[in-house]
C-alpha cells in the first residue's frame, strides 16, 4: 500500500526542508520505504523551487511539480490530488503549523475511514483569521450540508474516492474542501474527524486572509453547492440505470 504525503508550498523557502524532514521521519513510522512525498511548488519567487530540487537530489521518495504561476488553495491541492500515485494521500502545509507527525494518529483510522478530517484542537489566535474561518465554515456547512466542525487544516484522503470526483472549483477559491467533502458523502463515504494540535507557522507570512479570496470563495460556495448536487443526482441515476441493464442481463 503506496502512502503520498502532499505538501503544497508558495513561498516556503524556510520552512519546506523542515516539512519534508517531519514527513520522512512520519513516514518511517507509517509506511517505511512505501511512502513518496509529493511537494506542489505553486509559482514559488522566494527560492522554494531551489530547496525543492533540494530535496529531490538528496531523497529517492521527494518529488515535486512545479506551478509556472500561482494557482491558490484548491489549484494547488487539486494538484496535489491529481498527482499523487499512493493509495492513500496525507495533504498537510509546508508551513509548519500542521506537525507531521499527526499522520501517525490518521492512519490508526484507515480501517475505518475513507476520509479523516483534522480538527483543530484551539481556534486560532489572529482575530481576522478567526472571524474569516467561522464565516467561511458556517456558510460552507449550510450550503453543502456538511456536519464536521472544520476543513482547512490536514485530511487524509483513500485516492480511489477523489480519482473518481469531478472537481468544479476555481483554483483560487477555498472551495474544494467542502466540495469533495459533499460529493464523498453523497458516495457513501466513511469520515472521520481527528482532533490536532496546531502550532504557529514556523517562518514567513501567512497566505490566508485576503479579502480578493474571501470573495471570490462566497461566490464559489454558492456556485458549487447547485452544480455538485445535480453532478451527483445525475451520477447516482446513471449508477441506477447501469445496475437495472446489468440486472436484466
Amino acid at each position: 500500500m503506496l502512502l503520498t504525503i502532499a505538501i503544497p508550498a508558495y513561498d516556503e523557502v524556510a520552512n519546506l526542508g523542515r516539512a519534508v524532514d517531519e514527513a520522512r521521519a512520519a513516514a518511517t513510522r507509517v509506511a517505511p520505504g512505501d511512502t513518496e512525498i509529493l511537494v506542489v511548488d505553486d509559482g514559488s519567487r522566494d527560492g522554494t523551487g531551489a530547496v525543492a530540487d533540494g530535496l529531490v537530489a538528496a531523497f529517492p521518495e521527494v518529488r515535486v511539480v512545479r506551478h509556472q504561476t500561482n494557482r491558490g488553495f484548491s489549484g494547488a491541492m487539486t494538484t496535489c490530488f491529481r498527482e499523487a500515485r499512493g493509495d492513500w494521500i496525507f495533504l498537510a502545509p509546508a508551513d509548519g503549523q500542521t506537525p507531521l507527525s499527526e499522520l501517525v494518529g490518521f492512519f490508526e483510522l484507515v480501517g475505518v475511514s475513507d476520509i479523516v478530517v483534522g480538527v483543530r484542537a484551539t481556534e486560532r489566535t489572529e482575530l481576522k483569521r478567526r472571524i474569516l474561518s467561522r464565516g467561511f465554515h458556517f456558510l460552507a456547512r449550510r450550503l453543502f450540508s456538511l456536519p464536521e466542525r472544520e476543513f482547512s487544516s490536514a485530511f487524509l484522503f483513500r485516492a480511489s474516492l477523489l480519482r473518481d470526483m469531478r472537481f468544479r472549483s476555481k483554483p483560487r477559491s477555498a472551495a474544494l474542501l467542502p466540495e469533495i467533502l459533499f460529493r464523498a458523502r453523497r458516495r457513501g463515504a466513511r469520515i472521520t474527524e481527528r482532533e490536532i494540535e496546531q502550532r504557529s507557522r514556523w517562518s514567513g507570512r501567512a497566505k490566508g486572509g485576503q479579502l480578493s479570496v474571501a470573495l471570490l470563495t462566497l461566490a464559489e460556495l454558492v456556485r458549487i453547492a447547485f452544480l455538485a448536487r445535480v453532478d451527483e443526482r445525475w451520477r447516482a441515476l446513471g449508477a441506477g440505470r447501469k445496475s437495472s441493464a446489468e440486472a436484466l442481463h
